[in-house]
């Protein structure tokens, strides 16, 4: 018996075998990730409530990076947050972050915000638990003390969020500076003198909330 070889029959095996191949090969599943924790004021056991915090997917673009805000929600009494999302498999490698904010709290994103390890706070995929910490405010109160002639006085930024500081003449003026809380500051200042200009770099210890004073004398 002559065996028929027709070119439609060719036809509908090679489909048959395209769509076998296709239902035994699964694709890429997005990352179902359950994300739950408390916000704390940093170096402390005092939760924050009623916080606002973000999360947020970091696209890089060209050489800039830009935050995509995935979700957002509220601290509750306790400062307590949680987190349901998916993840797109094209974005796995992402940084995912929280953003947090508290009135007269630096955000994670200042700073003086806990730096996250190896790009995230924490990982995708299945329940993870994650604190952040937020540094408070510290107010440093700088009272000049100068009887030598001195024509400038000028104070640069370090780990505050002040405008650099300019006096002229200055002789027995006070200011008020925000700096990072509990910890040590550095603040360089310059003194401006009709024959010299004198670079003074200090540490000042500045606590939670409290208020430090720092008398620069000359």
């Amino acid at each position: 018996m002559k065996k028929v070889d027709h070119p439609i029959i060719h036809l509908l095996a090679i489909c048959l075998t395209f769509v076998l191949l296709g239902s035994c090969s699964k694709g890429a599943e997005d990352i179902q990730t359950s994300l739950s924790g408390r916000l704390f004021a940093a170096n402390s056991a005092e939760y924050l409530a009623n916080a606002r915090v973000d999360l947020v997917r970091i696209n890089y673009v060209g050489y800039t990076s830009r935050d995509a805000i995935l979700d957002s929600t509220r601290t509750d009494a306790k400062g307590n947050y949680s987190f349901n999302f998916k993840v797109d498999y094209l974005h796995r490698n992402n940084p995912h972050q929280l953003v947090c904010y508290y009135p007269s709290y630096y955000s994670t994103r200042d700073i003086t915000g806990p730096f996250p390890t190896g790009g995230s706070h924490f990982n995708l995929g299945g329940s993870q638990k994650y604190n952040p910490e937020l540094h408070p405010y510290a107010w440093l109160k700088v009272k000049l003390n100068f009887t030598s002639p001195v024509y400038r006085f000028t104070m640069n930024r370090s780990f505050g969020e002040y405008i650099g500081v300019v006096i002229q003449y200055p002789q027995q003026e006070e200011f008020v500076v925000k700096t990072m809380g509990n910890a040590d500051n550095v603040l360089s200042f310059f003194i401006h003198t009709p024959d010299s200009s004198i670079t003074i770099v200090d540490t000042i210890w500045c606590g939670n909330n409290d208020t430090t004073l720092k008398v620069i004398n000359y």
